[in-house]
């Protein structure tokens, strides 16, 4: 599905409004706009953070060059998923991306204008709203010619950063697959085994386990790939094509250091259907510039990291649907590409 987002209904919440506000008056000045609606903008594709439309009435003189009509709030979430993504940083990685990293990239990504951290862990946001733009759902997957467009602006970002002195620096995860805790990923292993045995056959659910198994060797040549900063979550969710069809990438909360072929094989295993992403393989890696070995060993990545996805509550239809598309993609990628033929 493309296009502008469905506005979901008026949000009501007392407390959401007065973050919005607070925001704002952070943005433009104490009682410069009143929000006037606000509409949730999720969809229920967030784990980490409510986003909203807000839209705003100005009193006064607007800014120079004018003051926006709408903007998008970023609050993090309440309960287990907001203490997960305080403990694990990732509010604080797209806090440092929106206040240090992305200015002057080679990449577009939304106007911020305020970052507000009140120093528990979490980052509320106020950025340019892009409901405007081209939408995809991941669910579809990504026409194959957007795909290919994809690969090739992410590496003049990860190609801006190779050898930059930062990124030793960088308080970020590194070496991702490396990060991920054991008994999360035998967790993961047998939901496969209960939850998602319908949607996945034996043959699938045994790369899984191979995956895991080879998992020591596939850390060691991560940590040899030479590194960049990479955005972590590349997916069709997490970006729209402005006018000029060109990527507006958001969702910096997964940032990590480690080789760019990690983000192509992030963005062909989840976004593609299976029989695209096998059409256009080499046309991805040839668009990047990479390597088709590193791409190879990217796939470890997806490969993992979804079996913490497996784990989640899967009341609503379109999360079932959502971590069942991914785990059979991904599932797929893993045999065609042989990834842990690699070692």
């Amino acid at each position: 599905m493309t296009g502008q987002p469905e506005p979901q209904p008026t949000v009501t919440e007392p407390q959401h409004r007065a973050q919005v506000s607070a925001l704002c008056d952070l943005a433009f000045g104490q009682g410069r706009t009143t929000v006037v609606d606000l509409a949730d903008l999720n969809r229920g594709r967030g784990a980490f953070s409510v986003v909203l439309r807000a839209e705003l009435a100005w009193h006064g003189a607007p800014p120079p060059g004018g003051g926006p009509a709408s903007v998008a709030a970023k609050l993090p979430v309440e309960g287990p998923n907001g203490e997960a993504a305080r403990v694990s940083g990732a509010y604080d990685r797209e806090a440092l991306a929106y206040r240090e990293l992305l200015s002057g990239a080679p990449l577009a990504t939304p106007t911020c204008y305020a970052v507000q951290q009140p120093g528990d862990g979490s980052c509320s946001l106020l950025l340019e709203d892009l409901s405007a733009h081209r939408w995809f759902d991941q669910l579809d997957g990504l026409p194959a010619e957007v795909a290919v467009s994809v690969a090739g602006e992410l590496t003049r970002f990860h190609r801006a950063w190779v050898d930059d002195d930062r990124l030793g620096l960088l308080s970020v995860r590194r070496n991702t697959i490396a990060s991920l805790p054991d008994e999360a990923l035998t967790a993961g292993l047998a939901r496969l085994e209960t939850t998602w045995a319908e949607e996945l056959g034996a043959e699938e659910r045994a790369r899984y386990h191979n995956l895991v198994d080879a998992r020591p060797k596939l850390v060691e040549m991560f940590e040899a790939a030479e590194p960049t900063l990479c955005h972590g979550d590349p997916r069709a969710d997490n970006f729209v094509l402005d006018r000029a069809g060109r990527m507006v990438l958001f969702d910096w909360q997964q940032m990590a250091v480690q080789f760019g072929e990690a983000d192509l094989a992030w963005l062909s295993a989840t976004s593609l259907n299976v029989e695209t992403r096998r059409r256009i393989d080499n046309d991805l890696v040839e668009a990047y510039g990479g390597s088709f070995d590193r791409y190879r060993l990217g796939l470890a990545l997806p490969g993992l990291a979804v079996l913490l996805l497996a784990q989640r509550e899967v009341a609503a239809e379109r999360t079932r649907r959502f971590v069942a598309a991914s785990l059979t993609r991904i599932a797929a990628a893993l045999a065609d590409l042989d990834v842990v033929g690699l070692i």
